[in-house]
């Protein structure tokens, strides 16, 4: 097994972050934030209740500001292109609410769609069709073009990277594959933001800031590219704050600390370096899959080979993984469980998920290995 890459990486987010008696493997549901952006959070918190919420969201202004710029960056958006919401879920019900649908428009899906996405599309009344995938379960590129010759949906969606498994979508080329057709692309950018290299040109993209970006719970975000902004209509609860259409997108009642916290974890993650977080994200990913591949009891869910640091085991046995998830936590170990309803076209059996961040060591494996393998011996 070799090296981990940039263990400068390791060092420098380390080194932002409390030390903790826990083996935390999920990231994918909550990344550690740092102190400096709990520090922010509790800065703008005081100042709320020294001058009343309203005054100090107008002076944190400058900070809010710049977490829509830094996440325009990463996400190849304009600053106003992006608004702030309080989840990634409540960021695609805002977008998904003032789109330009009708019930009965068509949305394209991936079997691996996440299951609350399904949903919502349900609730909007679209008609939900699954494109074909290929052997790796990606979007066959050739049936799409296929039929994109004869139908037209409203959308294409797509989950850039998917909450329960390694499995990354060519975001890029199905982007290119819809604009000749001229079919926007929207994407969940939930578990590849900071994670997965997020391409240009999508006509949205939504997620949050409390996974692999190490932001606060509560902060979402959702951006969205000319000219698809001025077909917005949003709906309530949004207010209409002026400016760009999708500002109004924002609630007026917001958790401003944690936008200004989540401009902190932004500013720290690009200090650190994008490219080498993902880099070294990949790279445990890896190591991982390879050092679990022949664990006894479970089998790989993906490839060792596959992108990301998500790790999906599936138990042979038909056990309790919510008792398993308990036990690892009482063990200091801090994973998820993956049932259906993640992604219901997808999931058979409910499955263990790990997702490390660039702290990961690979000694930590060993222990890793004992711990699942303790009941089968």
């Amino acid at each position: 097994m070799t090296a981990l890459p940039h263990d400068s990486v390791r060092a420098a987010w380390t080194a932002l972050r409390t030390a903790t008696p826990m083996l935390h493997l999920d990231t994918a549901a909550c990344g550690r934030t740092s102190i400096a952006t709990r520090a922010a959070i509790t800065a703008h918190l005081e100042l709320e209740a020294e001058l009343g919420g309203y005054v100090a969201e107008a002076q944190a202004d400058a900070e809010t500001t710049t977490a829509r710029r830094l996440l325009g960056e990463l996400l190849h958006f304009a600053t106003d292109e992006v608004a702030l919401l309080d989840s990634g879920s409540a960021a695609g019900a805002q977008l998904l609410a003032a789109w330009p649908c009708e019930p009965g428009d068509r949305v394209w899906i991936a079997p691996s769609e996440w299951g609350n996405n399904i949903a919502a599309f349900a609730d909007r009344g679209l008609e939900i069709s699954v494109m074909d995938v290929d052997d790796h379960d990606h979007v066959d590129f050739e049936a799409l073009q296929r039929r994109l010759r004869t139908e037209r949906p409203n959308m294409v969606h797509l989950n850039a990277f998917n909450s329960h498994r390694a499995l990354a979508q060519p975001s890029r080329e199905i982007i290119e594959i819809c604009a000749a057709a001229d079919v926007p692309v929207v994407i969940d950018t939930a578990q590849a933001l900071g994670h997965i290299e997020v391409p240009a040109g999508a006509a949205a993209v939504y997620g949050t800031g409390r996974k692999y970006m190490c932001g606060p719970r509560g902060v979402g975000y959702v951006a969205v590219r000319e000219p698809w902004q001025q077909q917005l209509t949003p709906r309530a609860p949004a207010v209409n704050l002026g400016g760009q259409a999708v500002r109004n997108l924002e609630s007026r009642e917001a958790y401003v600390a944690g936008r200004v916290g989540l401009a902190t974890a932004l500013r720290q993650h690009v200090e650190i370096g994008p490219a080498q977080i993902r880099e070294r994200l990949g790279a445990i990913g890896r190591a991982l899959r390879e050092g679990l591949a022949d664990l006894p009891g479970w089998s790989l869910v993906d490839p060792v080979d596959a992108p990301g640091s998500i790790v999906a085991l599936l138990p042979h046995e038909d056990i309790d993984l919510y008792q398993l998830r308990a036990d690892l936590v009482a063990r200091k170990v801090v994973t998820t469980v993956s049932a259906k309803e993640r992604a219901p076209l997808d999931i058979v059996r409910p499955m263990l998920r790990l997702s490390p961040h660039v702290d990961f060591e690979l000694s930590w494996i060993p222990q890793i290995r004992d711990l699942l393998t303790a009941r089968h011996r």
